[in-house]
């Protein structure tokens, strides 16, 4: 099957068969006629606030990065970012489909990577690494000593000067300094959990106005383990045919649940009011009068999207 001038030609070969039954096949169970079931049964405003968000959260950055070298001194976090609006995406559409442990485990990841991007960018700068208080009490014993992940990357810098620059220049040259670490079982002990990841993050503010009004550890980690991680361990009420039943629908039918759908669009929509108030704070050094004015302009559609905490960011933003 190829596309030319918009349209689809099917190509018909003996040995692969009809490309256009293949084709209708895969369409048919993606179960598309669900999506406007979904939209006429749930709380559409709800919905629709919860997706507009996701689109708020990509947008930022195109309007606060000015030049190449802002992009490449915020690349560490901008690698995630792409893929966390990619995943929230996709955890709504599999969510008004009606898979809603698909969208529930696609939505702690997304939550996730924002999170472990933010964390990663922090650690290629200087600033950070030396208040990095919460990561400099995990310690893994390594062979006959016990360090830290502050430990590792001192020892590179120390090794190499230079890198220390290379990082401020180029956040995302940290992904290669660290990748040893996934790649060996022993090393791996020395890259933090999520929740010391999300303590060292509260610790460097950048939850900031979250920690104002809750405790950020609470208020994102206890979400993060407790309510979205559920469905990734598939806790029995939590896989599809479990939220049927206690719906009384059709077991092994993917039935719309106009309840599940609502809970996980005020869930989507925490998230992402989450996720947005993190890329302002990575990106908030970068900020100067014409991102500003641009990001003040922006302040309507995040307070009418109901972003609580994004809203409240953005305000102490731009007063500055």
């Amino acid at each position: 099957m190829r596309c030319e001038d918009g349209k689809i030609e099917v190509i018909k070969t003996s040995e692969d068969g009809d490309f256009r039954g293949v084709f209708s096949h895969y369409l048919k169970e993606l179960n598309i006629p669900n999506i406007a079931i979904s939209l006429q049964r749930c709380d559409f405003e709800k919905m629709r606030k919860a997706h507009d968000s996701i689109h708020e959260f990509m947008l930022i950055p195109t309007g606060l990065i000015n030049s190449n070298e802002d992009f490449q001194a915020k690349s560490a976090f901008l690698i995630y970012h792409s893929e966390a609006f990619d995943q929230a995406h996709r955890s709504l559409l599999e969510a008004l489909l009606g898979y809603y442990n698909a969208a529930y485990t696609l939505l702690r990841n997304a939550l996730e990577l924002i999170l472990k991007g933010a964390f990663w960018e922090c650690m290629a700068h200087k600033k950070y690494r030396d208040r990095a208080e919460i990561i400099r009490k995990t310690r893994a014993k390594i062979g006959n000593s016990k360090k830290t992940l502050i430990d590792w990357l001192s020892d590179i810098i120390r090794q190499k000067p230079p890198i220390e620059e290379e990082l401020e220049k180029t956040s995302a040259g940290i992904y290669d300094k660290i990748s040893p670490l996934f790649e060996d079982k022993n090393l791996r002990k020395v890259v933090p959990n999520v929740r010391s990841i999300v303590e060292q993050l509260a610790d460097w503010e950048i939850f900031d106005p979250i920690q104002e009004i809750i405790n950020p550890v609470e208020y994102v980690y206890d979400f993060y383990y407790r309510e979205l991680s559920a469905d990734v361990h598939v806790a029995p009420d939590k896989i599809n045919i479990g939220k049927r039943l206690l719906a009384e629908k059709e077991l092994f039918e993917t039935e719309v649940i106009p309840d599940e759908l609502n809970r996980y669009a005020e869930d989507l929509h925490r998230v992402m009011d989450i996720r947005i108030v993190v890329e302002l704070n990575i990106l908030e050094d970068i900020l100067n009068e014409k991102s500003k004015k641009w990001l003040n302009e922006r302040l309507d559609a995040i307070t009418e999207l109901e972003l609580s905490y994004a809203s409240t960011k953005i305000v102490e933003m731009t007063k500055r």
